[in-house]
């Protein structure tokens, strides 16, 4: 027989241990609900309508008890009716992971403004993580991340991408001529260090998309898991993409349920863009002497060329050209006229870019 002042003192401990496990998982409900709304937040809400693309994606958390992750996606305009497409995963999980993703995702697109090409991108990115683990506390852990930067031109059908220690997207290929399903597979792309290590270089990788191409971009959290390596992931994904619907909705939703039963272990972001390609009366060319006082000049007025029927042309001022990737590097480093050419469209508006009114 247990003495009651035993009991007692058993009973009090029982409810000490309990107290404090409710404790525990009111703190971890309330950092995930927190988590997940950042994450929320700092996705994309709607998709810009783009000439050279179309897309959808999907972002799943994961079901472990590690928490919200720092998995992201964008969709940003370049000029030129380009188009960036990004994807990356913060390492860690809670809300200092998706602040940290919040905080990449608006420096990725205050870089690809100013027409960075894709390594020089993720070098200055890589420069923004070394700061930011500078400023952090030892209680936050190092951070680090990786990150896929692509730009595709409608015009060129040309993609150039690099990565920092991320996975290459998988391009999907309309099907050969009498077969019925579609050829996916990865581009050669070299992969660089992960950001935050600092001193190593990135290359950047271009290769031309046949049209309508399908693009996919992911973390990894989309083959890999406790119980499946990456190539066999991969494998999985390249199967289902040669046979999945045509609409990029029911392609890109399915997805995860289809290569992930049950709750992931990580987050997952996937991101598929279906490509496009301009037709040839929808772009204008003219050359540019090597020579930047030449743009106030005559030289820099569009030629009627440039004025076919229903073309609307925007001209910014001299500043905003030297400052445009596109233009500054012929006209500093060429020594021949350098061409530019310009594409109408619903991106951000170029220099003298020629527009066609929707139809």
């Amino acid at each position: 027989v247990v003495p009651a002042d035993h009991r007692a003192v058993g009973h009090v401990h029982l409810v000490s241990r309990a107290a404090v496990s409710i404790d525990n998982a009111r703190r971890y409900t309330h950092e995930r609900s927190t988590a997940l709304t950042l994450q929320r937040t700092l996705l994309p809400r709607t998709t810009v309508e783009q000439p050279a693309v179309e897309t959808a994606s999907h972002c799943l958390p994961a079901g472990s008890r590690a928490g919200v992750g720092g998995d992201w996606y964008d969709v940003i305009p370049l000029s030129g009716a380009r188009v960036a497409l990004v994807v990356g995963d913060v390492v860690g999980h809670g809300v200092h992971a998706a602040s940290t993703r919040g905080r990449l995702r608006t420096a990725v697109r205050a870089f690809a403004v100013i027409d960075l090409m894709p390594d020089e991108l993720l070098t200055h990115l890589d420069d923004v993580v070394i700061r930011m683990q500078r400023e952090e506390s030892p209680d936050e852990g190092e951070t680090s991340a990786t990150c896929l930067y692509a730009v595709y031109d409608p015009v060129s059908r040309r993609c150039s991408l690099a990565s920092a220690g991320h996975i290459p997207p998988t391009v999907v290929t309309s099907p050969a001529s009498g077969e019925t399903a579609r050829v996916a597979g990865l581009p050669e792309v070299p992969v660089g260090p992960p950001l935050g290590l600092g001193g190593l270089p990135f290359g950047t990788s271009e290769f031309e998309l046949p049209e309508d191409s399908l693009l996919v971009l992911h973390t990894d959290g989309l083959i890999a898991g406790r119980t499946r390596e990456v190539d066999l992931g991969l494998a999985a994904l390249h199967g289902v993409l040669t046979s999945a619907p045509d609409s990029l909705e029911k392609m890109c939703d399915p997805l995860p349920a289809t290569l992930l039963p049950g709750r992931p272990a990580h987050d997952v972001a996937l991101l598929v863009a279906g490509t496009h390609a301009l037709d040839p009366d929808r772009v204008a060319t003219m050359d540019l002497p090597p020579d930047p006082a030449a743009m106030s000049g005559p030289a820099a007025s569009p030629p009627a060329s440039w004025r076919p029927g229903g073309w609307k042309i925007f001209p910014l001022p001299r500043s905003w050209w030297s400052a445009n990737g596109d233009e500054r590097n012929p006209l500093r480093q060429g020594s021949r006229p350098a061409p530019m050419e310009r594409s109408s469209g619903p991106s951000r508006p170029s220099p003298r870019t020629a527009r066609r009114p929707p139809k």
